[in-house]
């Protein structure tokens, strides 16, 4: 069976043989509705991880900033990166001074006031210099989860993760306030609280009273009160923030602890919830194969190996050549591919008929 593939590219070049030129009025039209299509944000557009592992090679050095979290063990050639886990602190208190610059307290050089100032650069105006969460004001301290930016899409779906934290017996159940907020009419908010709650049950303490932190939908990130975690009766997650310790409290890693033992002593409840969005355009194109056009293929058996180019093996196509269309390729002025597609089966083209394929592009 004789095939052919349709090339066709944008408009304002020179013909060939090879090319179809597409008319950007007629054969090209790009809808300005974007879809938003939601997908679970761990691998496998799981919504939900039960399972969290580190990596010891992180501990010695990369470990004193944050910790990369894998969906499974290290024996795993198939394990990947789901989110990392950090801690911060405005005066580098939890961490052990790496060059000490003076004796002064809050001017020494240690990995969690590293992290407090890049998340401050990061996430908030130039005209803060501290996270402010209510109920607490400034904070000094804060825990941070930040998901690998391949796993985000577009944005976190507000409204659709939950995570859980255990120490002990206690456990403690935090969503973000979108849903209320949402209804109020802020729907390009940058940030949406994070109260006490779940999926399931909603908001249980409001977020007017108490939050426990963040949540940058657009940038990924969670940050999290150290002052509220800390004093949290349901957790009570203590750190080690002493004021100019110079001790590492490795507090990134307490953090994953009690991530990974709500979901290990709760698989249905205590799992980390978590989607994204993915904002798609699209834009269709309506290819027409003419009856006069794409009749022949390209393929070396539809020609007589013994009778040179200009003999066709099939003696009936002489008068009335025949091929099959199957892929379709989008070219652009300069001849380069885009895009190509391949049809669900092979489509019969002659002088007798003419074809109009649509093709959706979304990006």
């Amino acid at each position: 069976m004789a095939t052919q593939t349709i090339t066709l590219r944008a408009a304002n070049t020179a013909p060939d043989q090879s090319f179809e030129d597409l008319d950007p009025v007629d054969d090209i039209f790009d809808d300005d509705v974007i879809q938003k299509v939601t997908r679970g944000l761990f691998s496998y557009n799981a919504a939900s991880l039960a399972t969290f592992f580190t990596s010891s090679a992180q501990s010695a050095s990369s470990g004193q900033y944050y910790y990369d979290v894998y969906d499974k063990a290290g024996s795993d050639s198939t394990r990947e990166v789901q989110f990392s886990v950090a801690y911060g602190h405005a005066l580098g208190s939890g961490s052990v001074v790496i060059n000490a610059v003076s004796n002064f307290v809050g001017s020494q050089d240690t990995p969690s006031r590293a992290i407090y100032a890049q998340y401050v650069q990061t996430l908030l105006p130039s005209t803060q210099q501290k996270f402010n969460f209510t109920g607490v004001g400034d904070e000094n301290s804060i825990y941070v989860i930040n998901f690998k930016r391949s796993r985000i899409k577009d944005l976190v779906d507000p409204g659709n993760f939950e995570l859980n934290l255990r120490s002990g017996s206690n456990q403690i159940r935090l969503i973000d306030d979108s849903r209320d907020t949402l209804q109020a009419g802020n729907q390009n908010s940058e940030f949406f609280n994070i109260v006490s709650g779940s999926l399931s049950a909603g908001i249980v303490v409001a977020s007017t009273t108490r939050t426990y932190g963040r949540v940058y939908p657009e940038r990924g990130v969670i940050v999290l009160s150290g002052t509220q975690l800390d004093s949290a009766s349901a957790v009570g997650i203590v750190a080690n923030t002493n004021t100019g310790s110079n001790v590492n409290g490795n507090n990134a890693f307490k953090l994953f602890t009690y991530i990974s033992h709500s979901a290990a002593n709760d698989p249905t409840n205590g799992v980390f919830k978590a989607r994204n969005v993915e904002e798609v355009k699209s834009t269709y194109y309506f290819l027409r194969a003419k009856n006069s056009k794409f009749n022949f293929s390209n393929n070396p058996s539809y020609v007589s190996a013994s009778g040179g180019i200009n003999t066709l093996r099939e003696p009936t196509f002489v008068n009335n050549p025949k091929a099959y269309i199957t892929t379709v390729g989008l070219y652009n002025t300069g001849s380069e591919m885009l895009a190509v597609g391949k049809l669900s089966k092979p489509i019969l083209k002659s002088f007798g008929n003419e074809i109009l394929l649509k093709v959706k592009l979304d990006f």
